[in-house]
């Protein structure tokens, strides 16, 4: 059997790169859309902890992963209320706004920063240490910091001119560690553009003594009940739970390539037993049963399904190379997803493969051998 599913294959290479091709489609399609999308998740989960706070606090309306919360909606007056409490060293505020990253692809956030403390909080650089290593700080309200993975994926230096809100921004620095956005502009400027003075959309929060954390937790609630306080150190977990339309759209994107890649298969082998017939009719003419028939065409689909698995890994692989050389996206390759994805490829195989299969091995011996 096995000599005979090599022949087939051998006999039409054209039809069998086709199948092959359109196999890997479906696997590209599954590991870069999911890696694209979990890279970037993770990668701004782990800005997130990196701000040197231990908690977030922020109205229980929005709170989850900043991408779906709702923007620049709590009053800075917590802030006085929140240094009051026992356990709290600091707070600082930070506001948010979310839009498409360049070019349309994923998203990114603009933050605004206190450069100046304020009634009840202080400056930003205060508690996340972020510190300006080109250019120099905020000195102006049309002035923004970026990070270096902005700088070099936007080709942006200090004095660099930046548009943003149809405003004119120019860059005044360029700081680390990567932290929260990659951008980051005065927080009065922020409320001015979004039409939300005295607002922010949460609040860093940093304890007298870090192991305390949770207890201070419990007290910020007890006190300023109905709204929701979180470890930043838990963050990454927020992300990694998923956004549910990022879920839902993901599934989509499964099911899709399971349809691409039984689709490919069932023309390929629908075609391949209408040619052959008379070969068919030959093989049971010499006692091949439906179920050796059967097993012929499900094995070669199996064949083309994992040739094509393995060319489909290799350009994923490949894709990814390139989207991180030329751009400043993560695409993260999981276990997982290459599991789900090998499992696609090969369902869709045998699922594509079984009505030709079927047909094939009802065909009546003396009819089929008559076929030209």
């Amino acid at each position: 059997m096995q000599h005979l599913i090599v022949a087939n294959i051998k006999e039409r290479p054209i039809r069998a790169l086709t199948s092959v091709a359109g196999v890997a489609v479906g696997v590209v399609l599954i590991l870069v859309t999911v890696g694209l999308a979990r890279g970037i998740l993770r990668d701004t989960a782990q800005r997130e902890k990196n701000v040197g706070a231990e908690l977030i606090f922020q109205s229980s309306s929005g709170f989850g992963p900043g991408v779906s919360g709702p923007l620049m909606s709590l009053p800075l007056a917590y802030c006085e209320r929140l240094s009051r409490i026992a356990g709290v060293q600091s707070v600082t505020p930070v506001g948010r706004y979310l839009r498409s990253g360049a070019g349309g692809i994923g998203f990114e956030f603009i933050e605004g920063v206190s450069d100046r403390a304020g009634p009840g909080y202080v400056a930003y650089a205060e508690i996340t240490r972020v510190s300006v290593v080109e250019g120099h700080p905020i000195a102006a309200d049309d002035e923004i910091m970026i990070d270096h993975r902005l700088a070099k994926d936007r080709k942006w230096a200090p004095g660099s001119a930046v548009e943003l809100f149809d405003r004119r921004f120019r860059v005044a620095g360029i700081y680390e560690p990567e932290m929260g956005s990659r951008t980051k502009m005065r927080l009065s400027v922020l409320q001015e553009l979004l039409v939300a003075r005295g607002k922010c959309s949460y609040i860093l929060v940093k304890c007298v003594d870090p192991n305390e954390q949770d207890i201070v937790a419990r007290r910020i609630l007890e006190d300023l009940p109905g709204n929701a306080v979180a470890r930043t150190s838990d963050i990454p977990n927020f992300y990694d739970q998923g956004i549910p339309s990022l879920n839902i759209f993901l599934r989509v994107v499964v099911g899709l390539a399971t349809v691409i890649s039984a689709l490919v298969i069932l023309l390929a082998m629908y075609t391949t037993v209408t040619e052959r017939t008379r070969e068919i009719g030959i093989l049971k003419s010499m006692g091949a049963s439906k179920r050796f028939i059967v097993a012929v065409i499900e094995k070669e689909a199996l064949y083309l399904s994992s040739i094509g698995l393995a060319t489909g890994i290799g350009a994923a692989m490949l894709v990814q190379e390139l989207i991180s050389r030329f751009t400043s996206l993560i695409v993260e390759f999981e276990v997982k997803w290459m599991l789900i994805s090998a499992l696609v490829s090969l369902l869709g195989g045998i699922l594509g493969a079984l009505y030709p299969a079927l047909r094939a091995a009802r065909y009546d011996a003396a009819k089929a051998l008559m076929e030209e």
